[in-house]
């Protein structure tokens, strides 16, 4: 554990706790940004489900991806831009394998466009979006008509 040595007693047991404090990593933090912003989540089937009215866009994430690391460094970059009836929900890949069985997703770094009923409409790699982020991951699942 990476201690602040600033950090006081109070902020110490909240960090003990779990709770996350700034200027300090507990193990059960490591790797994971605590805060994710609006349209942003990790998946949950709940909140997969509670969110059934909205077009969701699964992000089947790998930690050790560096193109996923990329995507989600834009995507937090750039979260404003998320439309308000869009929630884009990160998968786990290495650990939500009956959600990519029942996506027939076979590599990480795949998106998945889900309508209401839980059935995929479109899916897409993010390596063939040529490094555009947010905006392409947007534009793949939501071409404008001509």
């Amino acid at each position: 554990m990476r201690m602040n040595p600033s950090l006081t007693a109070a902020a110490l047991s909240a960090a003990l706790a779990g709770v996350a404090v700034a200027g300090m990593t507990t193990p059960a933090m490591a790797g994971h940004d605590m805060t994710m912003p609006r349209g942003y989540q990790e998946y949950t089937k709940a909140a997969f489900d509670a969110a059934k009215e909205q077009r969701r866009i699964l992000f089947f994430h790998a930690t050790w991806c560096p193109n996923c690391r990329a995507d989600e460094a834009d995507i937090v970059r750039n979260a404003a831009s998320i439309p308000a009836d869009v929630v884009i929900f990160k998968a786990d890949f290495d650990k939500e394998s009956a959600l990519k069985k029942q996506y027939g997703i076979p590599v990480q770094d795949t998106f998945v466009l889900v309508d209401g009923t839980g059935r995929a409409v479109k899916k897409w790699a993010g390596s063939g979006l040529r490094g555009g982020g947010l905006k392409a991951i947007l534009a793949a699942a939501f071409p404008k008509k001509m």
